[in-house]
């Protein structure tokens, strides 16, 4: 199973920090992030003197792999946007609405990549005048969220952009057709248990929410046990994941017995990696299907919480069960 990639561009004369705290930053939430460069062979000296590699060879890369590029400021985005196969990259990322992070000078390459027509952009004082001759708005702030292109001035600014960075990548629904992330669990026992356990070789509907009291869940989640029961006969499986902690499931199912397995996931582990983990709002609510091959076929929002009216839901759920 799967989870979130991202590709750091590395070249000489990279801002240190720029790099390091968004690479560090990104490991520490489990987010696989690789530092991509021209070559593997070369040692890159950052703008302070500081020596790394990387780990993967920008021609080599296939897209599809990653959901998000970050390009560090110093005078790397100079060399950077020299590269085609650099431009290529950030052209197809901006096209399939995947992240793109730039820092001080990183807004170099999406001029370059011909994608800041239209956009906010913000970075150092430097590149005011080539955005907005390239046809965007050069906005002096801290961070600049435009669609799936976030922007920082520089190094003062990186624990902002960093949280806007993880926001995007969590709200970052997966796409139909992918292999579901895994993930680790706590059921109303106390065992922790990881997502691919519980549904492996059965289909599944997994419903995310963000509290057993909030009073939509009191009213819905009992009315879900006749969806469940008709879910387990045909052979698959039915869960509810929340932010909650085991305690208060154990003290909820107490009062409202439910048909149906409920799951803690209180540092949003499972939830981040599916896209639906808000900090303000802890998980939001949605609701996937998914194959007995662990393939995602079905995903939407569900505010409303009522699941059988969503769009398409019986269909599908009909369809994987067989």
């Amino acid at each position: 199973m799967g989870r979130r990639r991202v590709m750091i561009f590395i070249e000489n004369q990279y801002q240190e920090l720029e790099l390091w705290y968004p690479l560090l930053r990104l490991r520490e939430e489990g987010i696989e992030a690789k530092l991509v460069g021209p070559t593997i062979e070369e040692t890159f000296l950052g703008r302070h003197g500081f020596p790394t590699r990387a780990e993967l060879v920008t021609s080599s890369v296939n897209g599809r792999d990653f959901d998000g590029i970050i390009i560090p400021g110093g005078f790397a985005p100079d060399y950077l946007r020299r590269f085609p196969v650099v431009l290529n990259l950030v052209r197809e990322f901006y096209q399939h609405n995947k992240l793109i992070g730039t820092l001080s000078r990183g807004p170099w390459v999406l001029i370059s990549a011909d994608i800041v027509r239209g956009k906010r952009v913000t970075g150092l004082v430097s590149v005011k005048d080539d955005v907005n001759n390239a046809g965007g708005e050069f906005v002096d702030a801290q961070v600049v969220v435009d669609g799936n292109i976030i922007t920082a001035r520089g190094p003062d600014d990186l624990p902002l952009f960093m949280q806007e960075v993880l926001r995007f990548l969590w709200q970052s629904l997966i796409r139909l057709g992918d292999t579901v992330p895994d993930g680790r669990l706590t059921d109303a026992s106390g065992h922790e248990i990881l997502l691919s356990q519980c549904v492996a070789k059965k289909p599944a509907v997994l419903f995310f929410f963000d509290s057993v009291y909030n009073p939509r869940a009191v009213n819905l989640l009992p009315t879900y046990n006749r969806i469940a029961e008709a879910v387990h006969n045909r052979g698959g499986l039915f869960l509810g994941v929340s932010a909650d902690s085991l305690f208060v499931q154990r003290d909820f199912l107490a009062r409202y017995p439910l048909s149906f397995p409920l799951y803690s996931d209180m540092g949003g582990e499972v939830s981040k990696t599916f896209g639906v983990f808000k900090p303000e709002e802890s998980i939001l609510w949605a609701v996937f299907i998914v194959d007995r091959n662990c393939v995602l076929r079905y995903r939407e929002y569900c505010p409303a919480g009522e699941i059988l009216t969503l769009p398409g839901f019986e269909k599908r759920l009909d369809a994987v069960l067989g």
